[in-house]
C-alpha cells in the first residue's frame, strides 16, 4: 500500500510562519565573521548556476581564468544575493572548498582566504561606493582622497593600485536604488550617478588586468520600479559596459527541476527512500492511464509520468507548470516568493484533516487560513472576491456548498487549482486549464475523474467568477455568465415564467392523433376548464399530495368525471426545480439575444443555452411523471381518481417518441386497467354489450334513449373505458 506525504515526509517547522525575509541572505554577514558557512550549505541546494559560478569564480581568484566579471541574470527575488553569499563564503573560508566543490576543482584552488568587498545599493555611505569598496579591502587611506573633499572619479590605474595582486572578490548588489539617489545630485555638468557609472566601468576594466580579481554584479534591467528617464539612461550605460565585459549566469533555472530541489532542501527535513517514491510514481502513472482509458485526457507515456513524479516528489509535476504561469508577475520575488508560497502550501497539507495527499499540488492550499489567503492576495489582489464567493469562506462559498451536497472536496480542489492557474498578471500571459488538464492534475489514488467532472459542471452553473474561453477554465476578477444568468433569472417576473412553462408544456403535449385527449389545459384555473366537450388533458403543478388537492376538489365537483385526464407529479420540490431550471433557461435566452457573434461570451452562452435546455427537459420529464384518470376503487367501487406513474419520465420527442404516444400506450395497458380501449374495433360485440349495460337506462321500457344521453353517461361514468378519438362513441352508434 502506498503512503501519504504526511506518512513519508517531515516538514521543517519553518513552514508554519515562513516569511520572505527569512530567505534573504545578508551580504554584510560576509564581512562580519558570523559562522563558518557550513550551516548555509547544509540548508541550500547547489544549482547549476552555482556550480558554474563556483568553478569560474574560484579559478579566477586563483589566477587560472581569464574571466573577471560575472553578471547574475534573474528577476527580483531570483537568488542573486544568495549566489553572491555562496561564492563569498567559499572565497573566505578555505575549509569549505573540499566539502562543497568537486575534488577535481578544489584541488586547483591554491589561495587561502580572499579579500571581500560587498556593497548593497540600499545603503548610501558617506565615502560613496568606491570608498566603501576600498575600505572593506583594507585600503581606506588609498581611497580617501577620492571622497573626503567631495566625490572624485576613480580611474582604472587607481583601481589597479588599490586592489593589487591579492585574491579579491567584489560583490555589487541592488545598484539601481543607489544610482536613483545619485541621479538627483548635481556635480558639474552631470550628476553623481554619471560619476558612479564611470568609476564602476573603470573598476571592471581594472579587474580584467588583475589576474586574481573577480567582480560579481547583480543584473540591472527590470529590477527597479521607480526609474526616471535619467536613471534609465544611467542604468543602460552601466549595463552596456557590464555586458561588454561580463559572463552572464542564471542563479536558478526556474523552468527545470532545480526549484524543486531548492524547495525540498529548505522546507523538508526528511524524505522517503527510492522504493517508496517509486511505488507512488507507478500508482500515479496508473491513475493517469485509467483517466486516459476513460477518455478524460490524452496523456503522455506511463514511463514519462513515472519519471516526472520521481523527480518532483513530494510535489506533483503540475506544480512547476502552475508556478511558471505567475512567476513573471511584477513584484513577485521568483525564488523567495516561491519559497514562501510553497511554505504556505506545505502548511496546508500538514494541517489538512484528511490524510489523503500522496503528491502535493496547489489544489491543497487551504484558503480558509488567513495567512494562506493573504499569500494569494499578495500575488493577485483583484481575485479576493472570487476566493470568498466561489472557493473558501468557512463553508459559505459556492464550492464548499457543492462539496457539502456531494460529501466531497472535489469542487474546492477544482476551484483552488483553477485559481492558481489564473494568477498571472502579465499582459498576454496564459491562464487557466483545459478540462483534460484539470483531471490530469487532480488524478490521485482513491479518487475518480467523474467526481471532479461533476463538480466542474456544477461550478460552471453556480460559480460567479469561473470563466471559460478557448476550451480553458480560469478564475477572473469580473463576474461570469453564471452570475449574469443568476441575476437575470431572479428578476424575471413570475407571470413570464408561468407563460413560458405553459408554452413549453404545450409544445410537448399538444395532441396530434387525439386518441386519448383532444383538448389541453395547462396550469389553468378551474373556471377555465370545461368537461362537457371533448376529452381534456389538464396539467396541474405538483403540490406533494396524491392526487393534488386542487384536482381532488375539481373531480368531486364536476359531473363529467370521465372526461378528464390529469398530468401532474408527486414531488412539489421537483416542481420548484422545474421553475428554477426554466428561469435559468429563460435568462440565458434573453442574454443570448443581446450578444453578437463577436462577443467573448457568445460561444459560452450558446453552449450554456444547450446545456440549460437539456437540464430543463430532464427536470420537466422527471417532475411531470404521474397520470390521474377516472375509475372505480377496487375495494368499494367508489368513483375516484386512479393514478399511474410514467416510468422513466415523460417523453419529450416527436411521433412515437412523443408524450402523447407514451400516454396512449400507458392508458391502453393492464397497468391502467385498459382505460383506453385502443383495439375496440376488434371487440365490438363486447363493447356494445357493456354499453347497453352501463350507458342505457334500466328497465325493458327504456331500451330507446337519446344518443346525447348515452354520450353524457359515457362522460360521467368513471367505470366506462375511453373509446379512442373525439368521435369514438359515434362508431358504436
Amino acid at each position: 500500500m502506498i503512503k501519504t506525504v504526511k506518512q513519508t515526509c517531515r516538514f521543517n517547522p519553518i513552514i508554519h510562519d515562513y516569511r520572505m525575509s527569512q530567505g534573504i541572505e545578508n551580504l554584510g554577514d560576509l564581512i562580519t565573521d558570523e559562522g563558518d558557512g557550513r550551516d548555509f550549505f547544509r540548508r541550500n541546494y547547489v544549482t547549476h548556476g552555482m556550480e558554474q559560478l563556483f568553478r569560474e569564480g574560484m579559478l579566477r581568484l586563483s589566477g587560472k581564468s581569464d574571466q573577471a566579471v560575472f553578471e547574475l541574470n534573474q528577476a527580483m527575488g531570483g537568488g542573486k544575493t544568495h549566489l553572491m553569499v555562496a561564492l563569498g563564503l567559499l572565497a573566505k573560508h578555505s575549509h569549505l572548498r573540499t566539502e562543497v566543490l568537486p575534488e577535481e576543482l578544489s584541488g586547483r584552488i591554491d589561495f587561502s582566504n580572499a579579500r571581500i568587498a560587498a556593497f548593497n545599493g540600499r545603503n548610501t555611505p558617506d565615502n560613496f561606493i568606491w570608498g566603501e569598496i576600498a575600505t572593506q579591502l583594507g585600503e581606506a587611506e588609498a581611497i580617501k582622497s577620492y571622497w573626503v573633499n567631495g566625490p572624485r572619479s576613480v580611474d582604472q590605474q587607481a583601481w589597479k593600485q588599490i586592489i593589487g595582486d591579492k585574491p579579491t572578490l567584489i560583490l555589487l548588489d541592488e545598484l539601481p536604488p543607489y544610482l536613483d539617489n545619485a541621479s538627483t545630485q548635481r556635480i558639474g555638468e552631470g550628476t553623481l550617478a554619471t560619476m558612479i557609472t564611470y568609476t564602476l566601468s573603470t573598476l571592471m576594466s581594472a579587474a580584467l588586468e588583475l589576474p586574481n580579481c573577480c567582480i560579481l554584479i547583480a543584473n540591472l534591467s527590470n529590477s527597479y520600479k521607480a526609474q526616471t528617464k535619467a536613471l534609465s539612461d544611467v542604468i543602460s550605460n552601466l549595463q552596456q559596459e557590464t555586458r561588454r565585459q561580463a559572463v552572464t549566469i542564471t542563479p536558478v533555472q526556474l523552468a527545470g527541476n532545480e526549484i524543486y530541489e531548492i524547495l525540498k532542501k529548505r522546507l523538508i527535513d526528511e524524505l522517503p527512500g527510492e522504493r517508496v517514491i517509486n511505488d507512488i510514481a507507478e500508482e500515479y502513472a496508473q491513475q493517469i492511464k485509467r483517466a486516459e482509458d476513460g477518455g478524460y485526457i490524452t496523456a503522455t507515456s506511463i514511463e514519462q509520468i513515472t519519471e516526472q513524479v520521481r523527480e518532483t516528489y513530494p510535489f506533483h509535476p503540475s506544480f512547476k507548470h502552475l508556478v511558471a504561469l505567475f512567476k513573471e508577475n511584477e513584484g513577485f520575488r521568483q525564488t523567495r516568493g516561491l519559497m514562501q508560497f510553497t511554505a504556505r502550501l506545505l502548511k496546508s497539507v500538514e494541517q489538512r484533516k484528511q490524510d489523503d495527499v500522496y503528491l502535493i499540488g496547489t489544489q491543497h492550499l487551504n484558503l480558509n487560513d488567513d495567512q494562506i489567503k493573504d499569500e494569494i492576495e499578495r500575488i493577485a489582489p483583484k481575485l479576493t472576491p472570487a476566493i470568498t464567493r466561489d472557493i473558501s469562506d468557512q463553508g459559505e462559498a459556492i464550492a464548499e456548498k457543492i462539496d457539502d451536497d456531494l460529501d466531497s472536496d472535489a469542487a474546492v480542489q477544482v476551484m483552488t487549482l483553477l485559481l492558481t492557474s489564473s494568477l498571472s498578471r502579465a499582459v498576454g500571459g496564459r491562464i487557466g486549464l483545459s478540462d483534460g488538464e484539470i483531471i490530469e492534475f487532480l488524478a490521485a489514488p482513491n479518487r475518480q475523474p467523474d467526481e471532479f467532472m461533476q463538480s466542474l459542471q456544477k461550478l460552471r452553473e453556480q460559480a460567479w467568477y469561473l470563466h471559460r474561453e478557448d476550451q480553458r477554465f480560469f478564475v477572473k476578477e469580473t463576474e461570469n455568465l453564471s452570475r449574469q444568468i443568476e441575476r437575470e433569472a431572479r428578476e424575471v417576473p413570475q407571470v413570464k415564467i408561468d407563460q413560458a412553462l405553459i408554452n413549453r408544456l404545450t409544445g410537448v403535449l399538444q395532441p396530434h392523433k387525439k386518441t386519448v385527449y383532444q383538448e389541453l389545459k395547462i396550469l389553468a384555473l378551474e373556471d377555465d376548464i370545461r368537461l362537457t366537450g371533448p376529452r381534456v388533458l389538464v396539467v396541474i403543478k405538483p403540490d406533494g399530495r396524491t392526487p393534488p388537492s386542487r384536482l381532488k376538489e375539481f373531480f368531486a365537483f364536476h359531473q363529467e368525471k370521465n372526461n378528464l385526464l390529469v398530468l401532474s407529479g408527486q414531488d412539489s420540490h421537483m416542481a420548484d426545480a422545474v421553475e428554477e431550471r426554466l428561469r435559468e433557461l429563460y435568462a440565458i435566452e434573453q442574454i443570448g439575444k443581446r450578444l453578437s457573434s463577436g462577443d467573448t461570451l457568445y460561444e459560452e452562452a450558446r453552449d450554456r443555452l444547450e446545456e440549460a435546455g437539456e437540464r430543463f427537459n430532464k427536470t420537466l420529464s422527471a417532475s411531470y411523471n404521474r397520470l390521474f384518470f377516472p375509475g372505480l376503487d377496487d375495494l368499494d367501487a367508489q368513483e375516484t381518481l386512479l393514478s399511474i406513474t410514467i416510468d422513466n419520465g415523460l417523453k419529450l420527442g416527436q411521433g412515437e417518441h412523443s408524450a402523447e404516444a407514451q400516454i396512449e400506450t400507458l392508458l391502453a395497458s393492464p397497468r391502467a386497467n385498459y382505460k383506453l380501449a385502443l383495439n375496440y374495433k376488434d371487440e365490438l360485440p363486447m363493447i356494445w354489450s357493456l354499453a347497453e349495460a352501463e350507458l342505457w337506462p334500466e328497465g325493458k321500457d327504456n331500451r330507446r334513449t337519446p344518443w346525447r344521453d348515452v354520450i353524457g353517461r359515457a362522460k360521467s361514468s368513471p367505470g366506462w373505458s375511453w373509446i379512442p378519438g373525439a368521435g369514438g362513441m359515434d362508431t358504436l352508434r
